[in-house]
């Protein structure tokens, strides 16, 4: 059957009778039809979310998943999980601590927490938001003054350069037996300073520090430790306030601490017949959340009044000598504070630990104070480099003298032109050796532009076994001029 310019649809055959030889030596050009297989094969494979996959003598891979692509060859692909696509990037964003992220308003933004000393490494300039927040005081025992919350330092869109930031944080406060201060968290060139420890039934006034530690008893009863915000330039500071004062009272007995004072307010003082309140943490939205921070742990007693609770942010509830009494722990941003316990007989109950990473105060009754914190929030930080892309192998039954690819791609940003921003080469013998494809356009199917080039010589010195790969680049990308490659087909025969 003789053909003269035959059409089917917009694809057009050539000249000749259509028999094996005259397509082996090109009088009939199959080209239009073999493009249409290659993108029929990208369709099913994005509508079944299938992998890469292989026909007679042809590849498809429309990145439904990685296991196309060679990583080790490759350079600078990052494959969108979402739209399915291969982009050359590289990733700037922050790293050190522990890295999460989070989806909003179609940014990406990476988490970096700090819980133990580490550093942020920062690749370029970016804008961060971050939270800082100093260790919490230890509660006095068996029956003293609620620990101080650390100080916060809150503070958005700062600009920062390209650097190593080590990152120092704060232990909470712990000695045993009296109130210990929190330590002092750092980094950026500036200090959240710990809180300041309860004190003990025996002498008296808390520990000052960011915020005061709560008071012991002591004739009449010690005054709370002072509260002292560190200076911060450029950065809001939550600190500063007072702890409460404890009570005595010998007939009828009354030992009760104050509470220590957090981020938010002061610590509540004691009274005859209930220890000190922890005074609240500060509520700051970071990282999607909106968590409190650096609550003041609640006052312990040695009598049979109600034992302080924690304030919100973590503060550790007092403890008791009474099973009736103990002091709840404040709810807090990583973990509550937790309550305190209670012991009859005595000696005392103790006071419960301030809440894990919220630089909030233990409560009275030597309760831990929590270790300080650091948080980091940037967007992802992706620049635009020249991707090269390698697929892995695959097989021929024979050997190969021609090869085709078709490839779809977009424009993020730009136009790209074909074979100077953007190029293909096949390889028989598994990457050893290139053979470049002049490439064509075919126009677009939907969004897509389609790209093509068809019966390009390879090697006749290639031998088995004949390993068939593509490689395509990426050239002149920058924020103006970006490539995103959806799907390849190789074929040869």
């Amino acid at each position: 059957m003789a053909l003269t310019k035959v059409t089917s649809g917009v694809r057009t055959l050539g000249t000749g009778e259509v028999t094996a030889a005259n397509i082996a030596s090109g009088v009939v050009d199959t080209s239009g039809l073999e493009d249409d297989i290659a993108l029929l094969g990208f369709k099913v494979a994005s509508n079944g979310s299938l992998a890469k996959y292989n026909l007679v003598d042809q590849t498809v891979d429309a990145f439904e998943d990685a296991s196309g692509v060679n990583a080790s060859s490759s350079t600078n692909e990052i494959r969108n999980a979402a739209g399915n696509y291969y982009q050359g990037l590289t990733d700037d964003s922050l790293t050190g601590g522990t890295e999460t992220s989070y989806e909003d308003g179609g940014t990406t933004y990476i988490v970096n927490t700090f819980l133990a000393n580490d550093d942020l490494v920062v690749p370029a300039t970016a804008s961060i938001d971050a939270i800082m927040v100093g260790g919490g005081g230890e509660g006095g025992y068996p029956s003293g003054g609620g620990g101080g919350g650390g100080a916060i330092l809150h503070r958005t869109g700062y600009s920062i350069s390209a650097a190593t930031y080590p990152m120092v944080i704060g232990a909470g406060g712990t000695s045993g037996t009296y109130g210990a201060a929190g330590g002092d968290t750092t980094g950026f060139s500036v200090t959240a300073t710990g809180g300041g420890g309860g004190n003990t039934t025996t002498s008296g006034p808390g520990g000052s520090g960011a915020n005061g530690g709560g008071g012991g008893y002591y004739t009449p009863g010690g005054n709370g430790g002072t509260g002292t915000a560190p200076t911060a330039s450029g950065w809001t500071v939550y600190a500063g306030n007072n702890g409460g004062g404890g009570f005595y009272n010998p007939g009828p007995q009354s030992i009760v601490g104050g509470g220590g004072a957090g981020a938010a307010a002061v610590g509540g003082n004691a009274a005859q017949t209930y220890a000190g309140v922890g005074g609240a943490g500060k509520q700051i939205a970071i990282a999607n959340a909106n968590y409190y921070w650096a609550g003041g742990g609640g006052g312990g007693v040695n009598t049979e009044q109600a034992a302080g609770n924690g304030g919100i942010g973590g503060g550790g509830g007092g403890g008791t000598l009474y099973a009736s009494g103990f002091g709840t722990g404040g709810g807090s941003a990583l973990n509550d504070g937790a309550p305190g316990t209670s012991s009859n007989p005595a000696p005392q109950g103790e006071g419960g630990v301030g809440g894990a990473n919220t630089g909030a105060g233990g409560g009275g009754g030597k309760g831990n104070g929590a270790s300080g914190i650091v948080i980091v929030v940037s967007p992802q930080a992706f620049v635009p480099q020249n991707l090269t892309l390698v697929s892995a192998t695959t097989a021929a039954q024979e050997a190969p003298t021609k090869g085709d690819i078709v490839l779809t791609y977009t424009n993020d940003a730009g136009t790209t032109t074909l074979d100077t921003d953007l190029t293909a080469e096949i390889s028989a013998d598994g990457g050893s050796t290139w053979t470049a494809l002049a490439l064509g356009s075919e126009g677009s199917t939907g969004s897509h532009n389609i790209a093509t080039s068809h019966d390009v010589t390879i090697s006749s010195t290639i031998t088995s076994p004949w390993n068939m790969a593509y490689r395509i680049k990426t050239l002149n990308q920058s924020v103006s001029k970006t490539t995103r490659i959806q799907a390849v087909s190789l074929g040869w025969s």
